[in-house]
């Protein structure tokens, strides 16, 4: 429990930090009038501590499995305040995907459509996914299956209306959150289909719901709700997660040589 606690403390505090850092570079880093980047401390220490969280992830992980699991095995059954969040974060995605979609509709966005329609399958997929998972049931790739195409479309939604933009500092944030999402929710389906890792996804998640938090600085209120119920969503998932230390042969050769040693 403490472990949880520390995980999503650190999780959200950073992402908390990286929201900060991009309001304060959005007001502050880019000219009014030609809205071409400005020297900025803020946009600075943002893009560093971005490398620095990204290095921390990977020494973190380092003790974790390589090898690949099953979803049942490597995640543990959702508590009260587990489906409490996973269903706030279900509903974001919805809110979020319904107002993406009204506003494709409305300005002809082909992509911002069909983003909007797999953000809503996508919240009733993992919403079935988990019901089947509490059932007891060994759960099929066909759930998860709308979350990885709405991450794909969703790099496509942030990336289109700034393909011809040369200013990359306004809008690499979104891309990556959206492109670091879209990877986890893989990521997320290949345990389903025993292709996943524990190490890879952590780093995945982790660095999903910081950037998607910072991201929420930068939208309208669809984006801010996609990115909210993204970060929500892997947050759960990454707190279910069981601990997946060193496979058990690396463990009896790392205990072996500790008691020599001795």
């Amino acid at each position: 429990m403490k472990t949880a606690y520390y995980t999503l403390a650190r999780l959200w505090g950073a992402g908390a930090v990286l929201f900060c850092l991009r309001l304060v570079q959005n007001r502050t880093g880019f000219d009014p009038e030609t809205g071409l980047a400005l020297p900025s401390a803020a946009g600075t220490a943002l893009a560093a501590a971005l490398v620095l969280l990204a290095v921390l992830e990977l020494i973190l992980v380092r003790r974790q499995s390589r090898e690949r699991v099953s979803f049942t095995s490597h995640f543990s059954l959702p508590g009260r305040r587990s489906l409490t969040v996973l269903a706030v974060g279900c509903m974001l995605l919805a809110a979020g995907g319904c107002l993406l979609a009204l506003d494709g509709f409305t300005s002809g966005g082909v992509a911002a459509i069909v983003t909007g329609l797999l953000a809503l399958a996508s919240a009733g997929g993992l919403l079935v996914l988990t019901k089947r998972f509490r059932a007891g049931e060994v759960p099929g790739v066909a759930p998860v299956l709308p979350a990885m195409f709405f991450g794909v479309f969703l790099v496509l939604t942030v990336y289109l209306p700034a393909a011809n933009d040369p200013v990359l500092p306004r809008y690499y944030l979104q891309i990556l959150a959206a492109a670091i999402a879209a990877y986890a929710f893989s990521q997320l389906a290949g345990f389903l289909r025993r292709e996943s890792r524990p190490r890879t996804f952590t780093v995945l998640a982790d660095l999903a719901v910081m950037l998607c938090l910072a991201a929420m600085a930068d939208g309208g209120r669809a984006v801010v709700l996609l990115f909210g119920g993204c970060a929500a969503l892997l947050t759960v998932f990454r707190l279910l997660q069981r601990a997946w230390d060193l496979p058990e042969a690396e463990e009896e050769n790392a205990l072996g040589e500790a008691e020599s040693e001795a």
